[in-house]
């Protein structure tokens, strides 16, 4: 589900109520979503909107609901849009299991959540990017902590330049997943599609998310998604495969190895020239391309139905006429009069 940050606690609460109320559940199974959503929403920090304190044993206890119960209501408002999960929850035992060490270590931790809002147009294959009023939530402070197994990186870049996540730490901000087929309508939307551009491979992993979103910039503005430009760094607009000519024949070529970050830019826009047209502006891309195919194709469909129904019509207008019906009687016995003159 595609959302964006809620802008408030109070003004939240009563859009949750009035989804809540629309659904097509008993009233007790809406009696306990609401009060989960509510114990959410007042734990949330008035700056970020976020929780870092609340626990499902928490929620368990004043609600008098089971943990189960309680994970399948949270994970129905995460599905919803209503809340985005931050950082996984984690106990004190897996913590020491996953190598954790520290002042904290025999400390649980709560899970964070974020209160979102979900958009009218959502698309729901998308996780909540928070593309209005976009931030980086800090998960949890974890200074001092001796170097270990599952020790936190310095920064998020650490993470972008290796593209491996830690399994032992809690989710990043960072690791917000931007569909690969959604559009970038802004210049934070942009950033937020490199960001995952750069985790699925080492030849974008050599820019910073920003740099990207300079280089594709016209692209994007053009209605490309990140789909679009991965499929346009490997393949012609013919549907041939990137490459070179080799003593007159074409070799594929598709990887990026041996270019330098500083060239990477360049290989980049080189890469994509042969999707510019003679003004240097990007023509259609895959996707466009089929979504025109896919219209011209109903249109046509549409067009036939149309002369179907007017065809038929004719021919109701026809039978329902006293003289057209006259004529075709008279028609018939004349070519029944020839028959039995035979």
């Amino acid at each position: 589900m595609e959302a964006h940050l809620a802008t408030s606690q109070v003004q939240w609460l009563r859009d949750v109520d009035a989804h809540l109320a629309s659904l097509p559940l008993r009233a007790d199974a809406k009696a306990h979503r609401r009060a989960i959503a509510r114990m959410v929403g007042f734990h949330a920090e008035w700056d970020d909107l976020v929780t870092r304190t609340l626990t499902w044993g928490t929620i368990a206890a004043q609600t008098g609901l089971t943990r189960r119960s309680v994970a399948r209501h949270l994970k129905a408002l995460h599905e919803d849009g209503w809340i985005a999960r931050v950082a996984a929850g984690r106990s004190a035992a897996a913590k020491k299991a996953a190598g954790w060490t520290g002042p904290t270590a025999d400390e649980n931790e709560a899970p964070v959540y974020a209160l979102t809002c979900p958009d009218d147009d959502a698309d729901i294959n998308v996780t909540p990017p928070t593309h209005s009023g976009s931030r980086r939530f800090h998960a949890r402070a974890r200074p001092g902590f001796s170097t270990g197994a599952a020790s936190p990186p310095e920064s998020d870049d650490a993470h972008a330049v290796t593209g491996v996540s830690d399994p032992g730490l809690p989710a990043s901000p960072a690791s917000v997943v931007w569909s690969d087929h959604a559009q970038a309508e802004g210049k934070d939307d942009r950033v937020l599609a490199c960001e995952k551009l750069r985790r699925l491979g080492p030849t974008f992993r050599k820019l910073s998310a920003r740099h990207l979103a300079f280089v594709f910039k016209d692209f994007f503005a053009a209605g490309w998604t990140l789909a679009d430009i991965r499929h346009a760094v490997e393949h012609l607009p013919t549907g041939q495969a990137q490459g070179h000519f080799v003593e007159g024949e074409w070799v594929p070529y598709s990887g990026s190895d041996g270019i330098p970050a500083a060239r990477m830019a360049h290989w980049l826009t080189f890469r994509l020239a042969p999707w510019r047209d003679s003004d240097g502006n990007p023509i259609e891309s895959r996707t466009q391309r089929g979504d025109r195919r896919r219209e011209a194709a109903l249109a046509r469909r549409a067009a036939a139905a149309r002369a179907r129904d007017e065809q038929a019509a004719r021919r109701r207008a026809l039978a329902a006429d006293p003289a057209a019906a006259a004529e075709k009687e008279a028609a018939l016995a004349f070519i029944h009069s020839l028959r039995t003159r035979r």
